[in-house]
């Protein structure tokens, strides 16, 4: 389970994340702004973090498909920061756009052939749950 630690760190990281998002807007910042200066934070890390895992190169399909996920992540952000300008609460707008696992579990499912147990499903429906009572 070496995996666990780094699933940990990124969640502690993106929840951090997420607070400073509504924390920036909370100071002023336009939602387009903050995804802005997320944007221009991120660049630098993720060039030392290429460079550091001296992978500078790929397939076609695989750099497409990446490209295809940074597109859908900048779009995931964009709506977030909107849900924020209009009010939303931090922990709510932000669970419910992180329990976009619900569709990568399927989506892993069907594409992947990933199996998914049963108490996976009870885990799922658990989510949607809580995420229907904190919206409430």
């Amino acid at each position: 389970m070496a995996w666990f630690g780094w699933a940990v760190a990124a969640l502690v990281l993106m929840g951090l994340g997420n607070v400073g998002m509504k924390a920036a807007g909370q100071q002023g910042l336009g939602s387009a702004a903050v995804l802005f200066w997320v944007v221009i934070g991120e660049l630098p890390l993720a060039v030392a973090y290429w460079l550091w895992r001296g992978r500078p190169g790929g397939s076609a399909a695989g750099v497409g498909w990446a490209l295809i996920a940074g597109i859908f992540t900048a779009l995931a952000l964009v709506a977030v920061n909107e849900s924020f300008s209009r009010g939303a609460k931090a922990a709510v707008a932000v669970g419910i756009m992180n329990a976009n696992f619900i569709l990568v579990a399927l989506m892993a499912f069907f594409l992947f052939r990933e199996q998914l147990q049963p108490s996976k499903l009870v885990g799922l429906a658990a989510t949607l749950s809580g995420l229907w009572l904190m919206a409430r």
